[in-house]
Protein backbone atom coordinates (compact mmCIF):
# COMPACT_ATOMS: atom_id res chain seq x y z
CA UNK A 1 0.00 0.00 0.00
CA UNK A 2 2.90 2.22 1.35
CA UNK A 3 4.56 1.59 -2.74
CA UNK A 4 1.30 2.59 -4.43
CA UNK A 5 1.10 5.85 -2.63
CA UNK A 6 4.40 6.60 -3.21
CA UNK A 7 4.66 5.89 -6.97
CA UNK A 8 1.83 7.80 -6.94
CA UNK A 9 3.77 10.87 -5.63
CA UNK A 10 7.23 10.38 -6.84
CA UNK A 11 8.42 10.11 -10.37
CA UNK A 12 11.69 8.92 -9.50
CA UNK A 13 11.09 4.92 -10.64
CA UNK A 14 13.79 3.50 -9.33
CA UNK A 15 13.32 5.14 -5.71
CA UNK A 16 10.06 4.10 -5.60
CA UNK A 17 11.37 1.13 -6.46
CA UNK A 18 14.46 0.79 -4.23
CA UNK A 19 12.32 1.72 -1.35
CA UNK A 20 9.82 -0.78 -1.83
CA UNK A 21 12.36 -3.58 -1.99
CA UNK A 22 13.43 -2.38 1.13
CA UNK A 23 16.87 -1.47 -0.82
CA UNK A 24 18.20 1.50 1.45
CA UNK A 25 21.62 1.28 -0.13
CA UNK A 26 20.45 1.52 -3.53
CA UNK A 27 17.71 4.61 -2.43
CA UNK A 28 20.33 6.77 -0.47
CA UNK A 29 22.07 8.19 -3.70
CA UNK A 30 18.84 8.93 -5.16
CA UNK A 31 17.89 11.22 -1.92
CA UNK A 32 18.32 14.89 -0.95
CA UNK A 33 21.57 14.97 1.68
CA UNK A 34 18.80 15.43 5.09
CA UNK A 35 16.37 12.14 3.67
CA UNK A 36 19.05 10.31 3.20
CA UNK A 37 20.69 11.07 7.03
CA UNK A 38 16.96 10.31 8.30
CA UNK A 39 16.48 7.04 6.69
CA UNK A 40 20.13 6.02 7.91
CA UNK A 41 18.92 7.15 11.30
CA UNK A 42 15.54 5.32 10.85
CA UNK A 43 17.69 2.09 9.96
CA UNK A 44 20.11 2.38 12.53
CA UNK A 45 17.22 2.42 15.12
CA UNK A 46 15.26 -0.39 13.60
CA UNK A 47 18.42 -3.03 13.54
CA UNK A 48 20.96 -1.34 16.22
CA UNK A 49 18.66 0.27 18.84
CA UNK A 50 20.92 -0.01 21.79
CA UNK A 51 23.71 2.24 19.73
CA UNK A 52 21.77 5.24 19.15
CA UNK A 53 23.26 7.57 20.91
CA UNK A 54 22.42 11.89 21.39
CA UNK A 55 24.59 12.40 18.37
CA UNK A 56 22.60 10.55 16.21
CA UNK A 57 19.48 13.11 16.58
CA UNK A 58 21.93 15.76 16.55
CA UNK A 59 23.25 14.67 13.10
CA UNK A 60 19.50 14.98 11.75
CA UNK A 61 19.73 18.49 13.92
CA UNK A 62 22.41 19.56 11.72
CA UNK A 63 20.79 18.49 8.26
CA UNK A 64 17.91 20.90 8.96
CA UNK A 65 15.48 18.24 10.73
CA UNK A 66 13.72 19.71 13.68
CA UNK A 67 12.94 18.38 16.71
CA UNK A 68 9.08 17.70 15.92
CA UNK A 69 9.82 15.93 12.88
CA UNK A 70 12.61 13.88 14.68
CA UNK A 71 10.59 12.77 16.92
CA UNK A 72 7.64 11.94 14.89
CA UNK A 73 9.80 9.85 12.95
CA UNK A 74 11.28 8.24 16.05
CA UNK A 75 7.09 7.39 16.77
CA UNK A 76 6.68 6.29 13.53
CA UNK A 77 9.56 3.94 13.56
CA UNK A 78 9.13 2.70 17.15
CA UNK A 79 5.34 2.30 15.94
CA UNK A 80 6.18 0.11 12.84
CA UNK A 81 8.73 -2.19 14.73
CA UNK A 82 5.66 -2.74 17.44
CA UNK A 83 3.10 -3.53 14.80
CA UNK A 84 6.12 -5.89 13.35
CA UNK A 85 6.90 -7.95 16.15
CA UNK A 86 2.73 -8.41 17.10
CA UNK A 87 2.54 -9.30 13.03
CA UNK A 88 5.86 -11.99 13.15
CA UNK A 89 4.12 -13.21 16.37
CA UNK A 90 1.21 -14.49 14.90
CA UNK A 91 2.22 -15.16 11.83
CA UNK A 92 0.93 -12.92 9.78
CA UNK A 93 3.13 -11.28 7.12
Amino acid sequence: MHARFLRSQEPDTELVNALAAGDLDAALPRLTEPEAALLEYARKLTVNPARMSADDAQDLRRQGWTEPQIAEAVYVIALFAFFNRVADAFGIG
